[in-house]
């Protein structure tokens, strides 16, 4: 009787280890994102008089009411390099420690726009430079 207890214990632990999977997978709803590409101008909409802050506002038609109460929002810059790197898209909010003086820029969004906002300690003209003309994607989930 001993026996069987063992034996059935251990073929019991054996069948619980090898019906383990280490695959995660999650359902969704049937809902799609929808993808907007749009273009950085190549002028701020405001800056400050110190340059420490400054925006830039688009118009995007698909932001409907709806978008604005329902959805979420993420937006990424196109970055692309002449030394052979490959592009790539960034997502905001990014901070830029690389810069003379330390920056960042994020994104808000309202009915029918969005606006980027850049903020640094020196002068934001440096990152706008870097921005001005690149390829925006917004993904709206």
């Amino acid at each position: 009787m001993k026996k069987i207890l063992i034996l059935s214990t251990v073929l019991l632990f054996s069948f619980g280890i090898l019906s383990c999977d280490n695959q995660f997978s999650q359902e969704f709803n049937d809902t799609t994102n929808d993808i907007v590409i749009l273009t950085v101008p190549e002028e701020l909409t405001s800056i400050r008089d110190d340059e420490k802050y400054g925006n830039f506002e688009i118009d995007v038609p698909e932001i409907t009411q709806e978008v604005y109460d329902n959805s979420s929002i993420n937006a990424y810059i196109r970055r692309t390099y002449d030394d052979g790197r490959p592009e790539r898209w960034s997502q905001l909010p990014q901070t830029f420690l690389s810069l003379d003086h330390s920056s960042a820029s994020y994104l808000s969004f309202g009915v029918g726009f969005i606006r980027i906002s850049l903020q640094s300690e020196g002068s934001i003209q440096e990152l706008f430079d870097m921005m001005k003309g690149n390829d925006l994607k917004l993904v709206i989930n």
